[in-house]
């Protein structure tokens, strides 16, 4: 593995979603959690993002990325309905769909595993000892 993520927020989401698919780099990031969550219990209904939705995962890195957020509109069918709303902040829990979305369709993303250890080895490298947690699985949905 050339880069490991601990732990599945939007920060790792976003690197493995611009790792996707870039051949010669090993990427992977484990959650302990069984799926994606982002800020459980805190998704109060109306709030809204305080950046514009290009600051998704990819966008303003690569804005012709399959993981952006108006590629989860447009599978959706609401493309259109977004535009004319003419919306720039999005609800946080349309985020955390979003969210969901593609951390449940990245192959590089473990759920149900625990980075227990890291400790640096002789040569240099990190070797990191993971564990499995209860639900383990490897989709985010």
């Amino acid at each position: 593995m050339d880069l490991l993520g601990i732990g599945v927020g939007p920060a790792n989401l976003a690197l493995a979603a611009l790792a996707d698919g870039l051949s010669g780099l090993r990427v992977a990031c484990v959650e302990e959690r069984p799926a994606f969550r982002w800020h459980p219990g805190l998704l109060i209904e109306g709030a809204t993002l305080q950046v514009p939705f290009l600051a998704d995962l990819v966008t303003l890195v690569d804005p012709t990325s399959r993981w952006s957020f108006l590629n989860w509109l447009r599978e959706r069918g609401r493309l259109f309905p977004f535009y004319f709303a003419e919306r720039f902040h999005i609800p946080r829990v349309e985020y955390e769909a979003y969210c969901r979305w593609v951390a449940g369709r990245l192959p590089n993303l473990r759920f149900g595993l625990r980075a227990e250890e890291v400790r640096r080895e002789p040569d240099g490298l990190l070797a990191v000892r993971i564990a499995p947690t209860a639900g383990a699985g490897a989709s985010g949905d």
